[in-house]
């Protein structure tokens, strides 16, 4: 009995692919529950724990620059997790060694380089929110950069290698298919 490799390859994606989805469809609603359920905490996020906000219950205003916020700091990943399900999606029908499967990867590693680049322009945004609601000397506005972010970067550009090296062997392997 022999075992068919690519069989494993399709369960495997399918699932990753139904993970991903979930993921997807779970970040905007995550991201408001959290503002709604837990103001306290956003004083403590790592992008603006070091300007001091006090934890407040948020006004309605504030609220909503909040989840605005976070949400336009969340679109660079939501693009990442909606390629990476068609990435897996095409796995799992059987696209592994494609020209789309090797630009879905380019876009993930894109979208990964991105979130990690994005962090000052997150932190400027979180706290810009927290403060509108703040008297002049209370207001804060921070920018930061965290190792996290350069390791983003930097996964991000190995992907992009690993993209380029798959969608120039899956060019040859189209060509080379040509001739047969």
């Amino acid at each position: 009995m022999t075992i068919d490799p690519s069989a494993g390859i399709t369960r495997l994606s399918r699932r990753m692919a139904w993970l991903v989805t979930a993921a997807f469809w779970l970040v905007i609603p995550g991201l408001a529950l959290y503002v709604i359920l837990f103001p306290g905490q956003l004083p403590y996020h790592g992008w603006v724990a070091i300007a001091g906000f006090e934890p407040r219950r948020l006004p309605p205003l504030v609220a909503l620059a909040v989840f605005a916020a976070l949400g336009a700091v969340s679109l660079p990943g939501l693009w990442g997790l909606w390629e990476l399900k068609r990435l897996f999606e095409g796995y799992a029908a059987g696209a592994i060694f494609s020209v789309a499967a090797a630009r879905r990867l380019r876009h993930c590693g894109y979208a990964l380089m991105v979130v990690g680049a994005e962090s000052p322009l997150g932190s400027l945004l979180l706290s810009a929110a927290l403060s509108l609601d703040l008297s002049g000397r209370r207001r804060s506005l921070v920018i930061s950069l965290s190792s996290d972010d350069l390791v983003l970067l930097l996964i991000g550009g190995v992907l992009l290698v690993i993209a380029r090296v798959m969608g120039e062997a899956a060019r040859i392997a189209e060509e080379n298919a040509g001739f047969i």
